[in-house]
């Protein structure tokens, strides 16, 4: 792997070596600032010369070799654009004048690219710099915070792991995913590009902005452009390098072994028993063992720059990341070359990227509570070398987490290839013919081995494997994009100001799957699928999928003088997940926005900018799976017997509903967009609302249907609106310069409305218990099951549930609503501050008003098997009546396991996620001519986290785990289980860590 990255890097490097400059005659030097103090990060260039530099952080430049003829550039966002001419100056210092103009940055939305003044939709933005302040295995996660309307959960510290990233709260109950863009391609995520490769992200959010992409765009639109550089720029050189450590950043309590043995003797005794145990002398601490610091690496180089008319940029990127449970961590290699090109009429934009990530899973921590501290860490005479609950002192039954996740040998690898293109021909002058291809080839390999062993034969299906199981499983996706538009700008007269587009797209998608389970190599270092014994106990697995989407599209704009802005917007889409009469789906929106600011009765001095949006329009979505409206049956399902020998059945697995149609989102925005104190200061306001037509929702089957799968429906309706708005602050004193902006998201109403019938969440436990509903005029995935009071019924030990139903007595009439798993809101501050060569950066997220179901003090409290926390010394007891803490027991008849408000918990937090300091040496650091700046930085993540949460960590993101898909698929190649439908349950979440890194970011 080594050779080949200093291959590729070699052949990068080569390729650009065409680059040079020319030799000139004088050199200009000078200072750039505004009219308070210097400006650190000024573009200067060269005009029309592939030369340029930045002011440094005292607003220092200097350019070499330069003619009298040359004209020097001067440009940066929030101040106007000045040209100088060099002639026989040698000392040019500049004053930036501030310009509202800041409101005329290049903002990317759909097909096109618009400026904030012009915008009738609501759309965020973010940097790519804000992006790489955060280091995280997968790019999601450094969006939290960051922009209003957006809300990520995170699977705690989990390497690599996928986030749940809800765009202005929950819009669908089948897939809550916005949909990606990557330089014009649609894509499943962002998990495979690095964020030192991203130029600036938007955020598509109502449907004025979003309706032009019709299908999936009901959960909000992602668009990322990578760097392409910069046209008439020197070869650039920027290596980074990041080494750090993670640690977990909370651990839980839990009681020592004579703590355990004491609990067991107690718990006897309320059970009615006369059993009693004596303490073996062992106390093994297994949150010790289980959690670790581990090491996280970011290393990448970038290359960039460009001509007159071209510009090109490639990167390569190494990250790895140990994580902090043993038997996890996640590694990934990133390449790039983006370029651009002007011939004539023709402009060409290309795009490739690759990436390969490995993943490597604890799929046991946790799992099911936590192992008994009277097991022993080692017990070098069973197979394996580990041992289970056998004795009474180690408790009626559980598993050995730590041994299980230690003996199994786990790797998920996925490699990616990205490559887009877009070709542009300028008819005429205002006319653009342009054609978009693209494909998305990626493939993924799962591998799990889990040898031979024996830990006890209490709970035999986890703790003994007298054959050894392996499995493979392959999938290759392959998305192809064809993509032809035509553009129109014109400005008549200086007041009417015109823009379309129309356009059409083919987009397909391919995905083949094939793999292997079986049982018994002949020996447990034989780990390969060709050692397999050939026979009717192997499972089979594989798919073959296809599914397309043609698209006909077109916008028009209209802007008359600044001042009164239209906009609409018509897409129809036909996809094949439909019955063939029901493809087709139409989904308009229009908006209008007036710039108040600019009639000629608008006097203030104080606000420059003001802005009303408002919009409306429709959004689409189809199916998550392929072929909802078709029936499945699966082979060696229903085999029988015919004259001695096996006969091959099939059986049917789901039922299908062919007159599926269209899940529509109908969405009204208004909006206010502000600038004040000469746009020092920028305000936004939207509220929204959404409402969601034929919902497409997956409902269960009784079981006397002879399916095993859910079938999708058309089954209802949702209802969700809210409030944001987002406020920044920018000031220049001297030497400190800063900014300081704040984001709240107000969810006022997200629930379901006319669904026919209850949608379950996930098991949590081995007994099926399902705590999440999502029914009708309720929430979605709301917890349900009994209200109980806060302390226990000091006569019995047990809890004391409410009645709710009126109707005396306690049924099961009686569960209801216990939490809401959705936040009332969101919120992020963040602020960057520089002071001559210092800098720093500080980012806060929050949520406030939503519930948790703590799975951990069910396990760790109640569950009959595994260790306790140290809530269970506080149990009800004879002599301990006073207590929130239900008695200890196996039998539990009063039921105490059952869903209630007990476990619930607020899950409201604060957080400072990330904290940066950096010093940058400057240009012609340590003395050395060619180095243009060095920069030093010490970067935390989760410094702190303000919560009242007792769990690892409030933000829950963990659906997957646990008991939740165990049941389904084989070791390895588990089912996906819904995030809305089980949101807000904490199944053994991955725990979180704190980061500390220190970074060099070196330019030359």
């Amino acid at each position: 792997m080594k050779n080949n990255v200093l291959r590729l890097l070699f052949c990068l490097v080569l390729s650009l070596s065409w680059i040079s400059a020319i030799a000139q005659t004088s050199t200009v030097s000078g200072t750039v600032s505004d009219k308070q103090s210097p400006l650190p990060g000024v573009n200067v260039i060269v005009k029309n010369v592939a030369k340029g530099t930045t002011s440094d952080f005292d607003g220092n430049y200097s350019l070499s070799d330069l003619n009298a003829t040359d004209i020097i550039v001067f440009s940066y966002i929030g101040y106007k654009t000045q040209e100088i001419a060099v002639g026989n100056q040698t000392t040019i210092n500049v004053t930036l004048i501030e310009d509202a103009a800041s409101l005329d940055e290049v903002v990317i939305v759909g097909y096109g690219t618009s400026n904030k003044r012009e915008l009738t939709g609501s759309v965020g933005t973010i940097k790519g710099e804000a992006m790489t302040t955060t280091v995280a295995g997968n790019p999601t996660s450094a969006l939290q915070g960051k922009l209003t309307g957006i809300q990520v959960e995170n699977p705690g510290g989990k390497p690599g792991a996928k986030g749940n990233v809800f765009i202005r709260g929950v819009n669908s109950l089948s897939n809550a995913d916005p949909l990606y863009i990557v330089d014009g391609l649609f894509v499943n995520d962002m998990s495979y590009v690095n964020p030192q490769d991203i130029e600036n992200i938007s955020v598509l959010k109502d449907a004025a902005a979003a309706a032009i992409y019709g299908s999936r765009a009901a959960n909000g639109v992602v668009l990322i452009k990578t760097n392409h550089g910069i046209k008439n720029r020197d070869l650039e050189v920027t290596f980074n390098s990041r080494i750090g450590f993670d640690t977990p950043s909370k651990k839980l309590d839990f009681i020592t072994g004579q703590q355990y043995t004491d609990y067991l003797n107690q718990r006897f005794a309320n059970d009615g028993s006369s059993t009693t145990v004596a303490s073996n002398g062992v106390n093994t601490d297994w949150q010790d063992e289980n959690l670790q610091s581990g090491i996280i690496e970011d290393y990448g180089i970038s290359l960039s720059g460009g001509g007159e008319k071209s510009s090109y940029y490639s990167s390569i990127n190494y990250f790895n990341q140990d994580g902090i449970l043993i038997g996890s961590g996640f590694k990934r290699l990133n390449t790039r070359f983006n370029s651009e090109h002007e011939f004539g009429k023709f402009k060409l934009s290309q795009s490739l990227g690759l990436a390969e990530g490995k993943l490597q899973e604890n799929n046991w921590y946790g799992f099911d509570g936590t192992t008994a501290p009277t097991v022993a860490l080692r017990n070098a005479t069973n197979d394996g070398g580990f041992e289970a609950p056998s004795t009474g002192v180690q408790g009626p039954g559980g598993v050995n987490q730590f041994g299980l996740a230690t003996l199994e040998d786990n790797l998920e690898t996925t490699r990616t290839l990205f490559a887009s293109l877009k070709l542009d021909y300028e008819i005429t002058e205002d006319l653009t013919a342009g054609i978009n291809l693209g494909v998305d080839y990626t493939t993924q390999k799962r591998f799990q081995f889990t040898p031979t062993y024996f830990m006890s034969t209490v709970d035999a299906v986890r703790n003994v494997n007298e054959l050894n199981d392996l499995t493979e499983f392959n999938q290759e996706d392959v998305n192809l994009l064809f993509e032809p538009t035509l553009s129109y700008n014109k400005t008549f007269k200086d007041v009417h100001k015109v823009s379309a587009v129309v356009g059409y797209t083919r987009f397909i998608e391919n995905q083949n799957s094939s793999g292997i389970y079986g049982q018994g190599t002949p020996s447990n270092n034989i780990r390969v699928v060709g050692a397999l014994p050939s026979n009717d106990q192997n499972i089979l697995l594989g798919q073959n999928n296809e599914a397309g989407l043609i698209s006909y599209f077109g916008r028009l704009n209209y802007n008359f003088n600044g001042k009164y802005l239209f906009s609409g917007t018509m897409r129809r889409d036909a996809s094949s997940r439909f019955a063939k009469a029901n493809q087709v789906g139409y989904f308009p929106a229009i908006s209008a926005g007036w710039n108040i600011s600019n009639e000629d009765f608008w006097k203030s001095e104080t606000i420059n900018f003001f802005k009303l949006r408002v919009s409306y329009g429709e959004l689409g979505s189809y199916p998550d799976v392929f072929y909802p409206t078709q029936a499945v049956f699966l082979a060696n399902q229903s085999n029988t017997s015919f004259g001695g020998g096996t006969a091959n059945g099939l059986a049917q697995t789901t039922l299908a509903d062919e007159n599926l149609v269209w899940e529509t989102t109908k969405t009204f925005n208004l909006g206010v967009d502000m600038s004040l104190l000469n746009s020092a200061l920028t305000f936004s306001a939207d509220y929204y609302s959404k409402d969601v037509e034929d919902a497409l929702v997956p409902i269960s089957i009784p079981s006397t249907a002879g399916v095993s799968l859910p079938v999708t429906r058309n089954a209802g309706t949702l209802v969700n609106n809210g409030f944001e708005f987002d406020l920044t602050y920018r000031k220049s004193e001297g030497d400190f310069t800063y900014s300081v902006g704040t984001n709240f998201s107000f969810n006022l109403k997200n629930e379901a409305k006319d669904i026919p019938a209850t949608i379950l969440g996930p098991g949590i436990d081995e007994d099926l218990r399902v705590v999440n509903r999502t029914e009708a005029n309720g929430p979605v995935g709301a917890f349900y099951g009994y209200i109980v009071e806060d302390k226990v019924d000091p006569a019995t030990g047990d809890f004391i549930r409410v009645d709710t139903d009126g109707v005396a007595g306690i049924t099961s009439d009686d569960q209801t609503i216990i939490g809401n798993p959705t936040p009332d809101f969101t919120y992020g501050l963040n602020f960057n501050g520089k002071y001559k060569k210092f800098d720093i950066a500080l980012n806060f997220n929050g949520v406030s008003g939503n519930e948790i179901y703590n799975l951990s003090r069910y396990y760790n409290i109640l569950w009959q098997d595994g260790g306790k926390l140290t809530d269970v010394l506080n149990s009800w007891t004879p002599s301990n009546t006073n207590t929130s803490i239900p008695r200890a027991s196996v039998d539990d008849p009063a039921g105490n396991k059952a869903p209630s408000s007990f476990f619930v918990e607020n899950g409201s937090y604060f957080r400072l996620k990330n904290m940066e300091v950096g010093y940058n040496f400057g240009e012609k650091a340590l003395g050395v001519d060619w180095i243009k700046s060095v920069r030093v930085s010490l970067n935390v993540q989760n410094v702190f986290v303000l919560t009242n949460y007792s769990g690892y960590d409030p933000d829950v993101a963990s659906t997957n785990s646990g008991r939740a898909n165990i049941n389904s698929g084989v070791p390895g190649v588990r089912s996906n289980v819904n995030p809305l439908l089980g949101r807000g349950l904490d199944q053994r979440a991955y725990p979180n860590a704190r980061t500390f890194m220190l970074g060099l970011q070196a330019k030359f």
